[in-house]
């Protein structure tokens, strides 16, 4: 897939996903004969998981560093297990508020459901 049709499935905008295999974060993207970026599902996959970390406010430098943990386990250290336990805290503290906001929300569905139903 090319870039347009990547950016169209992960909302990530072009210049971000340029910029991403800068970094290096997206790295060794293959290119056909034309000299074009041919994306795969596993580019795909990696660019949502960086997406999904930048959203929930992880810095792209531990976003690297997870990724090149994830492509070569032998890269693990002890201030790389702190950085994921620091984000899995954070990650659990967000699940309760979304938790406790869809609580909320639901109760108010059901009222005006009831409402609304008369």
């Amino acid at each position: 897939m090319r870039i347009g049709e990547l950016s169209k499935l992960t909302g990530c905008p072009i210049g971000t996903i340029r910029f991403y295999e800068q970094k290096g974060v997206l790295p060794d993207i293959a290119r056909n004969l034309g000299g074009q970026r041919s994306y795969s599902g596993k580019d795909v996959e990696r660019l949502r998981f960086i997406m999904d970390c930048r959203t929930n406010g992880m810095k792209l430098e531990c976003i690297e560093r997870f990724l090149e943990y994830r492509d070569n386990p032998s890269l693990g250290n002890e201030w790389l297990l702190a950085q994921v336990k620091g984000y899995l805290q954070q990650v659990a503290k967000r699940r309760e508020e979304l938790d406790r906001v869809e609580k909320h929300l639901k109760a108010i569905a059901l009222s005006l459901e009831k409402t609304l139903n008369r």
